[in-house]
């Protein structure tokens, strides 16, 4: 619940709060479906996407000032549902990270949780550019669709 309160208060915070009724509609109907999250942290960066069939909407600092939202085009969710089909759900908090300089700063921690029909799926931590092989193509789907590299 926690996190469609955030879903909902990043897309009202992005959208300037205008019709509210219908921001909220939406994203708790996207939210209770399907929707994707990805996050990248180290003490002095923080990134998260947030995906749902409608939106995109990426945040680069941990104040919530530098939020950017965008509609999700039905080309970006039919690619990303395909990649997020072949990745086994159940068995994303088991997956080996490929390297570990997070745990000495080198690389942002991250993290993708995948919402399905109002159950959460979280992977374990990984080096932010270098996912497990598994989640490699979801990961890497839900980073290009974003706004996380660009300035």
């Amino acid at each position: 619940m926690k996190k469609i309160a955030l879903i909902l208060f990043t897309i009202m915070l992005a959208t300037g709060c205008s019709s509210k009724k219908t921001v909220v509609a939406n994203a708790e109907k996207s939210a209770s479906a399907l929707s994707f999250e990805y996050e990248a942290i180290t003490r002095g960066a923080y990134n998260k996407v947030v995906v749902t069939k409608d939106s995109i909407v990426t945040i680069k600092d941990r104040d919530m000032k530098n939020v950017v939202s965008k509609p999700t085009s039905k080309g970006d969710w039919d690619k990303l549902t395909a990649a997020a089909a072949n990745v086994n759900l159940d068995g994303l908090n088991s997956l080996k990270a490929p390297s570990n300089k997070n745990h000495a700063d080198a690389a942002l921690a991250a993290n993708v949780k995948v919402i399905k029909e109002g159950k959460e799926y979280r992977s374990t931590t990984f080096d932010h550019g270098n996912p497990p092989a598994e989640i490699a193509s979801l990961v890497n789907k839900i980073v290009s669709i974003s706004d996380l590299n660009k300035k």
